[in-house]
């Protein structure tokens, strides 16, 4: 039954009717950090798990284990039955929590941190009328600095924080990066076309860390005829599901 669901992630997943939906982005930011054998991770604002989820499927072997922070309590619900249908009840704990007040766990506990934090700030963009979508799309609860203070604190020194955002934020997300000593060390934006403007960019930096960042190349989503690229479905086959 495990396999089954395995091969079919992320078709299938419990989300609550009244909660966010995950989108691409969390899937491909689950592709993009980089993962370590025997690695800690926590995943900030986890909803219902598909980051630690897409992260354990495409490390299997690695032997790691991820804890997942979330506000929602339906959405810790949807996160404990989806990690236990894909069977990583010893691999993936979901812990009910405030990302403005990290007292889950000692200060660097964990070696990679990764988030797919709310996009915008209140007031900016169409709100939803449902409260737990709004949370999860706007900063209302804690705003990008408070999620990245919290991953600055959570992961041990030297070690690595990586956030999926909005393109047109990116210099908020380096400031923020770097007021909170994480160098910049991986950059990737994602387009939906090869002639359309990046709307979402994957940031990686090291606590700690010397400068020096590399542009990775980028992926672009859709062909023409609308069609997934090769090169997406390559670079994260769960897209293609």
């Amino acid at each position: 039954m495990f396999e089954e669901q395995k091969s079919h992630f992320p078709c299938g997943l419990v989300q609550p009717e009244s909660g966010f939906r995950f989108s691409t982005d969390s899937l491909l930011i689950s592709s993009f950090a980089s993962v370590s054998r025997n690695a800690r991770i926590l995943d900030l604002g986890t909803g219902s798990g598909v980051i630690p989820l897409g992260i354990m499927l495409r490390h299997p072997d690695k032997g790691v284990s991820i804890t997942g922070l979330e506000i929602n309590p339906e959405m810790v619900a949807a996160a404990e039955e989806n990690v236990q249908r894909l069977g990583f009840t010893e691999e993936i704990g979901i812990v009910q929590g405030n990302v403005c007040i990290p007292d889950f766990a000692p200060a660097g506990s964990y070696d990679l941190v990764v988030s797919n934090p709310p996009y915008r700030t209140e007031g900016r963009g169409k709100a939803c009328p449902d409260a737990s979508r709004n949370k999860a799309r706007f900063e209302v609860d804690c705003g990008l600095d408070a999620f990245v203070a919290t991953a600055s604190r959570m992961v041990r020194n030297r070690g690595r924080v990586c956030f999926v955002f909005l393109a047109e934020r990116l210099t908020e997300l380096v400031t923020s990066f770097t007021r909170h000593k994480l160098e910049p060390k991986r950059m990737k934006f994602i387009h939906g076309r090869i002639d359309a403007p990046s709307k979402v960019v994957m940031l990686e930096a090291v606590k700690g860390g010397k400068p020096g960042l590399i542009m990775e190349a980028p992926v672009i989503l859709f062909a023409d005829d609308n069609s997934l690229t090769s090169t997406a479905i390559e670079y994260c086959p769960f897209i293609a599901k």
